[in-house]
């Protein structure tokens, strides 16, 4: 109970303006949901589009993902550029609609 009334008047003092909101260090929490990401787009064998390093990014299939070395081999749909991207260095990742995978693959 005593660390319930904490945690409510720190949220109270927050909302109140009467302190800054300390960073979130949730790295290992990002980190599994990048791997949820990349384990459900291997999943339905779907395209991705993943923003990693200083906002460079890539969209195409993934062709392999290591879980040894932790890293993601994607390749765009035009097939002449992959990339090699450590999971520590993905800042987003998520799926491409069907249509868009479609389309592309016209081109």
């Amino acid at each position: 109970m005593k660390k319930f009334t904490q945690v409510l008047l720190e949220r109270l003092s927050l909302f109140l303006g009467n302190t800054a909101p300390s960073p979130v260090a949730d790295d290992e929490l990002d980190q599994e949901l990048i791997l949820d990401k990349i384990q459900l787009a291997l999943y339905k064998k779907a395209a991705v589009h993943v923003i990693y390093s200083n906002q460079k990014s890539i969209t195409g299939e993934i062709i392999k993902w290591d879980e040894k070395r932790q890293q993601l081999i994607v390749k765009n749909f035009n097939k002449n550029v992959s990339a090699i991207i450590r999971l520590r260095t993905i800042r987003k990742i998520s799926l491409v609609p069907e249509s868009i995978r479609i389309t592309q693959k016209a081109r």
